[in-house]
């Protein structure tokens, strides 16, 4: 009865010529993304799974292998008695399910029980915490990450505080979908200090935690973003917003704002087709924007630079 919510684009031009991996593309690097989602979302999930299995089939084929090597889950905390047969059920079937040990929430810890899990049960290269109302482009998103560090690295779109020079201020990277190494979440889920301080605004928190934990290990955190800021559409990150013109052309990465099974619908426009190999797709992407910033920027840190 689900299905039909979702309709999934066919992929064109997709077939098993492609074998060889791109060149310069790391086929180790292995990915783990962590949907952040409630009991509630039943339609969304369902909906999701489906473009994600087209899009993970779609980055094994690029890569030339026969196995992708993202893993995405849904993260979520306790429901309610009435729900937890149905969310069991849910989770047998399709295997992509995580159940916190938490109560389900979304500011009171729920991100650093999502990080401790991890630290225990996986050994990916990187963590990505998005949640489900963003899309990542799984091709354009391997790729970009080519060159990120695999130790102390933070990445994803950047909001910050009134003075990025200041060093008594943080920046951070927003929850619509960001990146740690693995080697700093381990950091971060072992301090104390982050321990009594789990609470708060989520992606502001997780900023500060990088920040303390950098200080207090006296390390440099790669810490590296493209800009967003709310009066400007940036490549490689957009929002979903009702006046964005589907027919733009570009690599995004992320898409925000996916608030509806309508919108989650409009994504089927993503996949147009596929040449050499290499994908073509069309983003959502503000049509009255201008001049739109493609290049990351590395932008000011709230620890001590290495010597």
């Amino acid at each position: 009865m689900l299905r039909k919510f979702c309709v999934i684009p066919v992929i064109l031009s997709l077939n098993d010529t492609y074998t060889k991996p791109p060149p310069e593309v790391d086929q180790n690097l292995t990915i783990f993304i962590g949907i952040l989602t409630i009991y509630e979302k039943i339609e969304v999930r369902e909906c999701i799974r489906k473009v994600y299995t087209h899009n993970n089939d779609a980055l094994a084929r690029y890569l030339g292998v026969k196995k992708s090597p993202v893993t995405i889950r849904f993260i979520l905390g306790l429901t309610k008695d009435e729900n937890k047969d149905k969310l069991e059920e849910e989770s047998k079937l399709y295997g992509d399910i995580v159940i916190l040990n938490i109560t389900e929430n979304m500011n009171e810890g729920k991100t650093f029980e999502y990080f401790k899990w991890f630290a225990k049960h996986r050994n990916d290269i990187y963590l990505v915490k998005t949640d489900d109302d963003s899309f990542i482009h799984l091709i354009h998103y391997y790729r970009d990450l080519q060159d990120l560090p695999r130790k102390r690295a933070y990445y994803g779109g950047v909001y910050g505080g009134n003075n990025l020079d200041d060093s008594s201020t943080y920046s951070y990277i927003g929850g619509a979908g960001y990146t740690l190494s693995r080697d700093l979440v381990i950091d971060i889920v072992g301090s104390d200090w982050v321990s009594l301080n789990v609470k708060g605004t989520e992606d502001m928190v997780v900023g500060d935690w990088i920040c303390h934990v950098a200080k207090e290990k006296k390390y440099f955190v790669h810490y590296v973003g493209y800009s967003v800021w709310w009066s400007i559409r940036q490549n490689p990150f957009h929002d979903f917003y009702e006046d964005l013109d589907l027919h733009s052309l570009g690599e995004t990465i992320l898409i925000h704002q996916i608030k509806s099974i309508e919108k989650w619908n409009a994504m089927k426009d993503v996949y147009t087709k596929y040449e050499d190999g290499l994908p073509t797709l069309s983003i959502i992407q503000n049509s009255t924007a201008n001049d739109l910033v493609t290049k990351r920027e590395i932008i000011p840190k709230c620890w001590e630079k290495e010597q």
